[in-house]
């Protein structure tokens, strides 16, 4: 039982520095692709809040984090990423058509909201068929999933296009190219 004890404490440890290594890389790589630090710090702030919301909860009711729990963590932040992903894409090419941040928001729901949501919905309610497995841990796997999944799209559909519009968007024009318009004709 000690050996069991100490093993599965190193395997909790070793997934929190994985995931905190995730997070860092995937933020690294984030201001590369937005080419600003800061731009890639603030789409992370969505990233972090099902893994703060959701633990935060366990953490103040004391719930014990165990292995599946922690496993959860990391699948969680690849789903939300994925999603953030495919917005920012359709979000920077409305930036550098000349769109505004709004409009470009709009843009950005219009082609891939709809689809973030069903990805959601998909994945969170296949995870939800594990809450009823008689074994305990599979079953808070699939709880935990489900949740984090559902709080990974309200932070990808409502916290990541307010970040978009409020005053830290101007973190996102900075790295957009510049549309260059034709001279128009007439008097200078």
């Amino acid at each position: 039982i000690p050996m069991v004890y100490v093993v599965q404490r190193q395997l909790l440890e070793d997934l929190a520095a994985s995931f905190g290594a995730a997070f860092a890389s995937i933020a690294l790589v984030l201001s590369f692709g937005l080419r600003s630090v800061r731009a890639g710090l603030i789409t992370m702030i969505p990233n972090a809040l099902p893994v703060l919301i959701v633990f935060g909860v366990m953490g103040l009711s004391g719930i014990v984090v165990d292995l599946g729990s922690m496993m959860t963590i990391s699948t969680a932040l690849g789903i939300s990423v994925d999603n953030e992903l495919h917005f920012f894409y359709w979000f920077r090419t409305s930036l550098n058509r000349g769109c505004g941040r709004r409009r470009a928001l709009l843009t950005a729901y219009r082609h891939c909201g709809r689809s973030m949501a069903q990805t959601a919905v998909i994945c969170g309610l296949g995870m939800v068929v594990f809450f009823f497995s008689p074994f305990t841990p599979v079953s808070r796997f699939g709880t935990l999933m489900a949740t984090l999944i559902a709080i990974a799209m309200i932070g990808d559909q409502l916290l990541l296009p307010a970040l978009l519009v409020s005053p830290l968007g101007s973190f996102f024009r900075n790295g957009a190219h510049r549309v260059i318009h034709p001279p128009t004709t007439g008097s200078r």
